[in-house]
């Protein structure tokens, strides 16, 4: 009899036990911080989530105690947070802010949360950790150039510069075209991506990529993305993604050059040395205070990459009186200061007039020159069979004398 009610007794004391460890609250906290990462200066936020996962109400939640570390500043958090059911999830939201010297890392908000249950209370340390970052210094000042060819190779140069106070280490430059543009643009030799192991503070740096453009991509202005990845002093990685426009044009370019130059008219050659096809093209002589070249426009049509054409001109030199002779307009048009300035516009193969500017050197050879070249070439050819002349003459001469002086010994012998 006795061991049976010793059992009852130890079954009842173990249901009370039971009992009291379920019907108990049993509080969990979480804690984020927006933004995750955040710059001196600045304010984020605490989101504090408490849930009741017990199977009893948590009673008198009330924050008793909040440790920070020194950059960050809080205002007054101990508060009365009622109570909780079971299963019940609550959220907080608590402000705080960063000292503007605050250093790069990584800093901690601790808190003491305490609920109860009747006369037994419990408490739990939730922690939030703040990621504190130096200000973005890193930055891209200039893509050059602006503009790019069809079928041209050209270089493009990114200037990026550190504005910070601090050492950037192992920054990873790289830059790319949308999926369907990936062809349009193409690196030579190198691939888009570079490691600068370090840049210092204050101080700017050059990336200089050769690129070729492919002819057929098409013409317009496209995004160029760029990804500059860095350690920052903490020791975090910090990415940076940027675009930047690049327009890809279908201009193209000539070389103007003298075929023919007199006193009387002028030969310009016109060659186009693009990649792509000029049309409407149209040659105009600018004005010049030395001489007058009519007509002064010439419509050449379409010009193909590497085609080339030619345009005459009749020549008029100003500010010279009749009476002045050849001389003076050779010496006006050999000055290399009087430069034939012509320029050619054109229509691209998008449709847009453009039109571009050539300077051409005066290269004059005047027919009276010619005149005296030729002149003087004949005269020392009669200078030469002049002197021949002499010279045989003289042969001759001697000869004759020789023979007189024989003859006459010759007779004074006889007698």
């Amino acid at each position: 009899m006795k061991k049976v009610f010793a059992l009852d007794l130890f079954a009842l004391l173990l249901v009370n036990v039971a009992k009291a460890i379920t019907f108990q609250p049993l509080v969990y906290a979480s804690a984020q911080v927006y933004p995750q990462t955040i710059f001196p200066g600045s304010d984020g936020f605490v989101q504090l989530t408490l849930k009741n996962v017990g199977t009893d109400v948590a009673d008198s939640i009330k924050i008793n105690q909040v440790k920070v570390d020194g950059p960050i500043k809080t205002s007054e958090w101990n508060a009365d947070l009622g109570s909780l059911n079971p299963g019940d999830t609550s959220t907080y939201f608590f402000k705080f802010s960063v000292d503007q010297s605050a250093s790069p890392g990584l800093y901690t908000i601790q808190f003491a949360i305490d609920y109860c249950k009747g006369s037994v209370c419990q408490t739990i340390y939730p922690n939030a950790i703040v990621n504190v970052q130096a200000p973005s210094t890193l930055e891209l000042l200039s893509v050059s150039p602006s503009s790019l060819k069809l079928g041209e190779k050209a270089n493009i140069t990114f200037k990026i510069a550190n504005k910070g106070e601090f050492d950037i280490n192992n920054l990873v430059f790289a830059w790319s075209l949308p999926t369907n543009y990936t062809n349009f643009i193409l690196p030579l030799g190198v691939g888009n991506r570079l490691t600068i192991s370090k840049l210092p503070a204050k101080s700017t740096y050059e990336i200089t990529i050769p690129v070729y453009v492919n002819p057929s991509a098409i013409v317009g202005s496209l995004p160029l993305m760029i990804t500059l990845q860095y350690t920052d002093k903490a020791g975090n990685m910090q990415l940076i993604n940027l675009v930047a426009g690049l327009e890809i044009t279908s201009e193209t370019d000539f070389d103007v050059s003298i075929q023919d130059f007199s006193q009387n008219s002028l030969t310009l050659v016109v060659t186009n040395i693009g990649s792509t096809t000029a049309y409407s093209t149209i040659l105009r002589v600018l004005p010049s205070r030395n001489f007058i070249l009519s007509p002064t426009v010439a419509v050449l049509g379409n010009l193909n990459a590497g085609d080339y054409t030619t345009a005459t001109f009749s020549v008029q030199a100003l500010n010279i009186t009749r009476n002045e002779t050849n001389r003076t307009f050779e010496r006006t048009f050999n000055r290399t200061s009087d430069l034939i300035r012509v320029e050619v516009s054109y229509t691209d193969s998008s449709g847009v007039r453009r039109s571009v500017v050539k300077e051409i050197i005066p290269m004059y050879t005047s027919a009276r020159a010619i005149s005296t070249l030729r002149a003087n070439q004949t005269q020392r050819t009669q200078v030469t069979s002049e002197g021949m002349t002499y010279i045989v003459t003289g042969i001759v001469g001697i000869v004759a004398l020789v023979l007189i002086f024989r003859y006459a010994l010759r007779r004074g012998k006889k007698k």
